[in-house]
């Protein structure tokens, strides 16, 4: 398949026209655009357009509460227990975000653990947000079974990202945005629409067997990050996502390419106010001195420049604010789904 390139604000009218057309208030459909455009921009179109027509599919089988009322259920201190009432991922974490953020204010951090959500795109787009208003932040997210435990074949546990981001002088941020598998299941099908193999070590076959093939590999399950480190991770991030708000645990959830039943996805957040600590000023330029250091030293052959994790996908975000380029069965989805929408609206 094809790319082609495409310009941001053609691609955001279109977005904006799909889930509006769908149910969603413009506030909200703003939200999910802008999540998805962001991925593309930073080039992470795994988690980008192409999740569009799985959540479209998943808003007209019912199984998306378009309107939720996101509540908190607990609250102790610092500590959130969140229902999401089903919304979509996207609507329920930036709520979320904006309320821990509110609570740092007050106790200079606050935790959230949330249940009862959908698939809200990556975490780096909430930590990132988090970082820019002067925060250091971690958002995780349990997934639909796409892992098996290791050693293991059976899919019971999620690809499970997690998000790490503070600011960071003229870096702009800091920000760790990783699953625990070997890969996202999202690339492994980004893969398979370019009709290229996958390396190998990232997932096996559904009779256990380490494969390259894309279809087998979606078939099969992933593999974790680092062996027995990933799994040991992929648990420790479903106990805060699924087990602390006594909510689903990834082999409960449901992936968001399928559309069976209500997902019942878990999140959880964690922000520190990084001024009721230390200027944040001085907090920054702290960093800054210590990222310097690290980039300017040595360098292994064949290495051109030493990279600060999300510093890539910044440069990539500046580079791409007017056109992306863009898979073109990604972008024929897009037109197609708004093309349809519109006509059922009239």
């Amino acid at each position: 398949m094809s790319i082609v390139d495409a310009k941001i604000s053609e691609l955001k009218t279109k977005c904006l026209n799909i889930f509006v057309n769908v149910g969603l208030n413009i506030e909200d459909a703003h939200i999910i655009a802008d999540n998805l455009l962001d991925a593309e921009m930073r080039g992470v179109p795994s988690h980008g357009l192409m999740r569009v027509k799985h959540y479209i599919q998943r808003i007209e089988k019912g199984l998306i509460n378009l309107n939720p009322n996101v509540k908190v259920i607990k609250e102790t201190g610092a500590l959130l227990l969140i229902d999401g009432d089903n919304g979509l991922g996207q609507i329920v974490a930036s709520k979320v975000l904006d309320l821990c953020m509110a609570h740092s204010e007050d106790f200079g951090v606050s935790v959230a653990t949330v249940r009862n959500s959908n698939h809200f795109g990556t975490c780096g787009y909430y930590t990132r947000k988090a970082a820019s208003k002067g925060f250091y932040s971690m958002v995780q997210s349990n997934a639909g079974p796409t892992m098996a435990p290791w050693g293991g074949k059976d899919p019971l546990l999620g690809t499970n990202p997690l998000s790490i981001s503070f600011p960071a002088s003229d870096f702009d941020d800091f920000t760790l945005d990783i699953a625990v598998s070997a890969t996202a299941k999202g690339k492994i099908r980004s893969y398979e629409r370019e009709n290229k193999k996958i390396p190998l070590g990232w997932a096996q076959d559904k009779d256990g067997f380490d494969t390259t093939d894309p279809t087998k590999a979606i078939e099969g399950t992933i593999l974790p990050m680092g062996g027995h480190k990933g799994y040991g991770l992929a648990i420790a991030v479903d106990a805060l996502c699924g087990g602390l708000n006594l909510g689903n645990f990834s082999y409960e959830t449901e992936s968001v390419t399928k559309a069976t039943k209500i997902a019942g996805t878990g999140h959880f957040f964690l922000t520190i106010k990084i001024e009721k600590l230390v200027p944040i000023g001085e907090f920054e330029n702290h960093i800054g001195n210590w990222f310097h250091k690290m980039k300017s030293s040595s360098k292994r052959d064949g290495v051109d420049e030493i990279i600060i994790p999300g510093e890539i996908e910044n440069s990539f975000m500046k580079t791409n604010e007017i056109s992306i380029s863009i898979q073109e069965e990604t972008l024929n989805e897009i037109e197609e789904l708004s093309l349809a929408l519109n006509k059922a609206k009239k």
